[in-house]
């Protein structure tokens, strides 16, 4: 098997995984003199660049979030309308509960960065749109991508414009190769709130799975332009750029900004130097992605590193 098709077969296994690797609930619980029903608990990878969850908070304040035991999140404290209360940087360890203290004075705290809807401010989802959530999260967490598209569904039936069960919606559908299902969830999802750049990200991603790499170039900016310097939407942007053969220069230096956040990313920038005969740095560029966290991407990327090593190696010879 040559080394561009190995790539090729390791890049179709990195679209089904993506921000699915290991991963597992873990409970927590919230520490205040008030009620918690109406908190929310959203997870950040990388200083606040990608939401990697958002959950609702019980009466009692206990919640359960989905993450994966080797990354570094930012956990946010929110209220039903986006303003946020408190926030800590954490690791998630298997068996150890998560407290998050509440501040004193939660109204003095300043507001999430970037602009959310009015309609999404105003949104309140009825108890058994939340049930519903719950359970798909859960369900995720165990792998059951088809069961937690189901709760999604049913979470949507009870409440069509929640805004995050529309993306969640759109993520799991990723996760399960129905890319235009996924397209047309984050559509509804921007139908709430068009400024959502997450979502406008999520979005560019499904384009590019669809190879509609115009289509996804155009959602990356949106993004952009609703969260300057996102890595995910860097990352959109340069996998479009590549995919169009236009700006290529440009295209590889957006995904080398992705890097820190979205190891993959170094993946499409080695994948290019194979393409262009510049072995060393191909063979650079995989050793460095394999100093991330591992995940399923891993074996594959190791594979192709050997074969990189072989077919430099018979160049000398």
């Amino acid at each position: 098997m040559s080394v561009r098709r190995l790539f090729v077969y390791l890049l179709v296994g990195i679209a089904t995984v993506w921000g699915q690797s290991n991963l597992s609930r873990y409970e927590g619980r919230i520490i205040t003199n008030g009620s918690a029903d109406s908190l929310w608990v959203e997870l950040y990878e990388n200083s606040g660049h990608l939401q990697a969850d958002r959950v609702p908070v019980n009466r009692d304040g206990s919640f359960t979030v989905t993450a994966q035991n080797t990354q570094l999140y930012e956990v946010r404290v929110v209220t039903g309308h986006g303003t946020r209360i408190m926030s800590e940087h954490i690791q998630f360890r298997q068996g150890q509960l998560v407290e998050l203290r509440m501040p004193k004075s939660p109204t003095e705290e300043a507001a999430p960065g970037g602009p959310i809807s009015i309609a999404r401010l105003a949104h309140k989802p009825p108890k058994t749109a939340k049930k519903f959530l719950r359970e798909a999260e859960s369900l995720a967490a165990q792998g059951d991508m088809k069961g937690s598209t189901v709760q999604l569904e049913k979470a949507l039936a009870a409440d069509p414009e929640w805004f995050e069960a529309w993306n969640n919606l759109g993520s799991r559908r990723l996760a399960l190769g129905q890319y235009a299902e996924a397209a047309d969830a984050f559509r509804r999802a921007l139908a709430i709130d068009n400024k959502a750049a997450i979502v406008h990200a999520n979005l560019g991603l499904a384009h590019l799975f669809l190879r509609q790499p115009a289509e996804a170039e155009a959602a990356a900016r949106r993004a952009l332009q609703y969260e300057p310097g996102s890595p995910r939407a860097y990352y959109v942007e340069g996998m479009a750029l590549l995919q169009q053969d236009k700006r290529q220069e440009e295209a590889l230096v957006k995904l080398r900004d992705a890097a820190a956040a979205v190891p993959r990313a170094l993946l499409a920038v080695a994948e290019w130097n194979c393409r262009h005969d510049q072995l060393r740095a191909c063979e650079s560029d995989i050793k460095t992605f394999l100093k991330t966290p591992r995940g399923p991407s891993h074996d594959a990327a190791e594979q192709w590193l050997e074969r990189v090593r072989k077919h430099r190696s018979s160049l000398v010879k």
